[in-house]
């Protein structure tokens, strides 16, 4: 009498469920990992106009800040504004005179750019001028707001940039800083 051999393979309906269970767990493995860039996405897109508005007050604030004279546009949109000579050695000259340089920040477009009579720089780009927390959503404002007096000692500065859409949705950011200028009482004073 010979063995008989035991039959060690699946059936048919075993190998089905199978791949089945495995295909659905790919499927699932899948559908996490698409969403999770998704949201990924949407993360980066936020932080990037974040970063954009930000970084723009900030460089506004610096510059500004050590400024001498500065007149906001009736609009908002812009000013012009002057910086103290420095002597050689990189200090501000005592007293304070102008260095002849013509400066000027503006809305140019959906940039905000500095412009000097030899150079313009851009800040940031997509610039919107609706402000997303107002009533609404839809309301304008003004990206230079002069402070009290005849003379600007201070002025408020907000930006508000928007990204690029990502499946039809955008992410908008504000940033807002109140500026005093160093520079304008020694000079109110002569």
């Amino acid at each position: 009498m010979r063995p008989r051999r035991k039959n060690t393979g699946g059936t048919l309906i075993e190998v089905l469920t199978a791949s089945f269970i495995g295909s659905t767990v790919l499927l699932i493995t899948i559908s996490v990992f698409i969403a999770g860039m998704a949201s990924w996405l949407r993360g980066q897109s936020k932080i990037n106009a974040e970063s954009q508005a930000q970084n723009a007050v900030r460089i506004i604030s610096q510059e500004l800040r050590e400024a001498m004279v500065v007149t906001v546009d009736t609009d908002g949109k812009g000013l012009s504004y002057r910086l103290p000579a420095k002597g050689s050695n990189g200090n501000y000259t005592v007293p304070a005179t102008w260095d002849g340089v013509a400066r000027r920040i503006e809305l140019q477009g959906s940039k905000i750019v500095v412009t000097k009579p030899s150079s313009t720089r851009v800040i940031t780009e997509d610039v919107i001028l609706t402000d997303p927390l107002s009533t609404g959503g839809s309301a304008t404002y003004k990206i230079f707001t002069a402070g009290p007096g005849t003379i600007v000692r201070s002025l408020s500065v907000m930006v508000v940039t928007k990204t690029a859409e990502y499946r039809k949705e955008t992410n908008t950011s504000r940033s807002r800083e109140l500026i005093f200028l160093r520079n304008i009482p020694d000079l109110a004073r002569g």
